[in-house]
């Protein structure tokens, strides 16, 4: 671990669950300010109670600056994931049940993702977006004649739900619910209200529980009767003659529930938020929506950044400007503060649908850890995007329930209004 001195630079603390619960302008200063004097900073080990206290003793270097980001992302030789993808720390079995290959290193790394990327086929894919485009469709149709509602429990929270059990073939009822529960639960540790008076660690380790016990029964199942959805195709992948195990099965289920539902859930919330704060945005966007709705997904993943960090472990003594990095470090690379960067974006504070280019690293930095579910998220946004501007077009949602996080930038409420749709 650094020697270094921390440094909170006018008490800007990214460590303090206190700084999580500030609002998005509060924290996009601290950044800019962080970006400006010491965008390669120090900070003191995260609050956090995944750890016994006694354990939970490392500090974290945060690279701010997009360029840092790009490089550190690409330097997978220095800048490990092995050891961890959050500024918090998980004991290291919890790393290996829940996080599954984007926590590895190569060469495990490259035979999971290649494993990976062959139940991803162009075909598989081709009927996933069909599936996606399905669920948007129905959904809307469900929520147009209410005329209000809070969005994230009538779009935000299903969406995904019907996605991910479209995906992997979940039985209606009790199976479905208890796995769409465990996903929706599993990265709210730092949130007073999902936790609910557990501990963050309590309410992780049951979500990621139940997920195994879901994939327990379901692996078997599609080995013996194989159909046509992803965990079957993952259950057959191979990649140089090998396939996965059950854990690596299990773990893998895991890392999807994440990315089907935390991050496409909180960024649709927030696509319907950006586009009620800004209206001639919203106004921008009806008057063309085939035309413009490519560039608007992207505007809203530059602008919420639905993760807002992912962490490495330096494996290596490293100089990054004046800051000497040492082995053993956790780096952390603060999407959110890259994706506001004043030498990659003009006026980065200003949501524009038509940006382009839009270099943002909302899906990372690049290099082999970068998230093979990008072109889902962005499927998902648009079909959800198109099918809410063109039937519901002056639907506004400008008052938020923001979620305290550090990891995900979530929105646990979203109230909205709009001209009902007619029959």
């Amino acid at each position: 671990m650094s020697t270094a001195v921390a440094t909170t630079h006018k008490d800007i603390d990214l460590s303090a669950r206190s700084f999580w619960a500030k609002s998005p302008e509060e924290r996009d200063q601290a950044f800019a300010v962080l970006r400006r004097e010491n965008p390669v900073s120090w900070s003191r080990p995260a609050e956090s109670d995944l750890l016994p206290a006694e354990l939970n003793t490392k500090g974290f270097w945060s690279l701010t600056k997009q360029a840092d980001i790009r490089m550190a992302s690409r330097h997978t030789e220095v800048f490990s994931s092995a050891q961890g993808i959050t500024m918090e720390d998980f004991a290291p079995e919890m790393i290996e049940v829940a996080q599954s290959f984007i926590a590895m290193d190569a060469p495990r790394h490259t035979q999971l993702r290649g494993i990976t990327l062959d139940a991803f086929k162009p075909k598989n894919m081709r009927r996933l977006e069909g599936w996606i485009q399905g669920h948007a469709r129905d959904l809307v149709s469900e929520m147009a004649h209410l005329g209000e509602g809070d969005f994230v429990e009538l779009v935000s929270v299903k969406l995904p739900g019907r996605i991910f059990g479209s995906f992997f073939g979940l039985p209606p009822g009790d199976v479905h619910q208890k796995t769409i529960d465990a996903a929706q639960r599993l990265l709210g540790w730092t949130d007073p209200e999902i936790c609910a008076g557990r501990t963050g660690l309590e309410l992780f380790g049951g979500a990621v529980m139940d997920l195994h016990d879901v994939a327990a029964q379901l692996i078997p199942e599609r080995r013996a009767n194989p159909g046509d959805d992803l965990l079957t195709w993952m259950v057959q992948a191979e990649f140089d003659g090998k396939k996965m195990t059950d854990n690596e099965l299990k773990a893998f289920f895991v890392l999807l529930a994440v990315a089907a539902n935390d991050t496409t859930r909180h960024a649709s919330a927030h696509a319907i938020y950006a586009l009620s704060k800004f209206p001639a945005q919203r106004d921008l966007l009806v008057a063309d929506v085939p035309g413009r709705v490519g560039t608007a997904v992207e505007e809203v993943l530059r602008w919420a950044s639905p993760l807002l960090h992912m962490r490495r472990t330096a494996t290596q003594d490293f100089t990054l400007g004046d800051k000497e990095i040492k082995a053993g470090d956790k780096v952390v690379l603060w999407y959110i503060s890259g994706n506001r960067d004043e030498d990659v974006f003009v006026d980065p504070l200003t949501f524009d649908i038509l940006r382009n280019p839009n270099p943002h690293t909302a899906f990372g930095g690049g290099g082999p850890p970068s998230c093979l579910g990008a072109a889902l998220a962005r499927t998902m946004l648009k079909s959800l995007i198109t099918e809410v501007y063109t039937r519901i077009p002056d639907i506004s949602a400008p008052e938020p329930k923001f979620q305290v996080a550090n990891f995900i930038n979530g929105i646990n409420s979203l109230p909205a209004t709009w001209t009902p749709e007619r029959a």
